[in-house]
């Protein structure tokens, strides 16, 4: 009996030791394979980001690609407890990731030390309004975009979507209430584009569009006096997807149910699509800085529904004469597309040297339209 319990014994630390060596072995390949994950993760991330300096006209699937930024950042940043868990010596290879994008990190999500506007800052609001809110009505029966834009107290507003055929207020309606409030006005609609509106407490010295290709969508270039210095105010709407509610459906189907045989037909659909749309959005980014840029203008201001988000060609093609307002002086992601399922900040402000912005802000006070205002507060530089 002694010696029979000293086999099982034996046979029991035999299997047991066995059982120590595989799964040593195994966390050993997991190991290996998540670090070749960060790895691909990480250079993915970085690839991402450089492939925003790609214009859309040229790399259609760059375009695409970028927008999977978010994605990817959330990847790498998952590693940070993932290793801290299984693997304190890997560590590094996330931070490694994040730091060789940090500058696209700080572009989708920046974090600046509150500061409070200085006194005589030029507050600008920037507002896709969905035609007013779609004429969406307060209980005293008057238009909610309105009466928000009339009581903002901004010195420039700049529209897209202002009116249009669908229900709300009329463009000459929207122009009294607004002129009443003490602005000048300036809307473009010759046949080109959407109309476009800019409101002012600065006189209007000119209003121009600013040629490039769309069917439906366009650039106002408007200059402004402020008593000493002429200010260029480019507002814009660049080529938007155009994503109907059913393929807003179809999104959603493959986002939720991957494995359905409609996927593949879906997604080919959607991406083709939206191709499209960043074929043209890359040259009429490219349009408009030629046009600041020959317009020699020292106090610049562009603003507007770019239809992208921070991390993109227009936005790179932007800050490379202009400094984005948002990475500036706001804070967090400042989603200002609203719809369910679809939230980015695809609303932009960019700003020359000449000004420095205080207290960036994506407004959700007003949810009328499938995007928030955002909003800015300028400040000539002391020289």
């Amino acid at each position: 009996m002694p010696a029979l319990r000293k086999r099982r014994n034996a046979s029991c630390s035999t299997r047991a030791s066995v059982s120590r060596v595989v799964m040593e072995w195994l966390k050993r390949i997991l190991v290996q394979l998540a670090a070749g994950a960060n790895v691909m993760a990480a250079l993915l991330l970085c690839a991402c980001g450089l492939c925003s300096m790609l214009n859309p006209a040229e790399y259609p699937r760059a375009a695409l690609f970028v927008l999977g930024f978010p994605l990817l950042l959330l990847l790498n940043l998952f590693f940070v407890p993932f290793w801290l868990i299984f693997c304190v010596r890997y560590l590094w290879l996330p931070f490694v990731g994040l730091l060789l994008s940090v500058s696209y990190i700080y572009d989708y999500c920046p974090l600046n030390w509150p500061s409070g506007k200085p006194e005589g800052a030029l507050k600008l609001i920037t507002y896709n309004t969905e035609f007013m809110g779609l004429g969406e009505k307060a209980e005293n029966g008057h238009y909610v975009v309105l009466d928000y834009l009339a009581s903002s107290d901004a010195d420039i507003i700049c529209i897209q979507e202002g009116v249009g055929q669908r229900e709300g207020p009329s463009a000459e309606y929207a122009d009294s209430v607004m002129g009443k409030a003490g602005y000048h006005i300036r809307r473009l609609h010759d046949g080109k584009a959407e109309p476009q509106f800019v409101y002012s407490r600065l006189p209007i010295v000119s209003v121009r569009r600013v040629a490039y290709e769309s069917e439906a969508n366009g650039s106002m270039a408007v200059e402004l006096w402020d008593g000493e210095d002429t200010i260029l105010v480019v507002n814009n709407h660049f080529e938007s997807y155009k994503l109907t509610q059913e393929d807003k459906e179809k999104y959603k189907e493959i986002i939720k149910d991957p494995e359905n045989s409609r996927v593949e037909t879906n997604s080919k659909a959607l991406l083709r699509k939206m191709a499209g749309a960043s074929r043209l959005r890359g040259p009429q980014a490219d349009s408009v800085l030629n046009y600041i840029r020959e317009s020699g203008r020292e106090a610049v201001v562009v603003c507007g529904d770019f239809n992208e988000p921070p991390v993109s060609y227009s936005c790179h093609r932007m800050s490379t004469k202009l400094s984005s307002a948002f990475r500036q002086s706001g804070n967090g992601l400042g989603l200002s597309y609203n719809q369910k399922g679809f939230y980015f900040r695809i609303d932009h402000v960019f700003v020359s040297d000449y000004w420095q912005t205080y207290e960036t802000h994506v407004d959700k006070s007003v949810a009328c339209s499938d995007h928030y205002p955002m909003v800015t507060y300028l400040k000539k530089h002391k020289k």
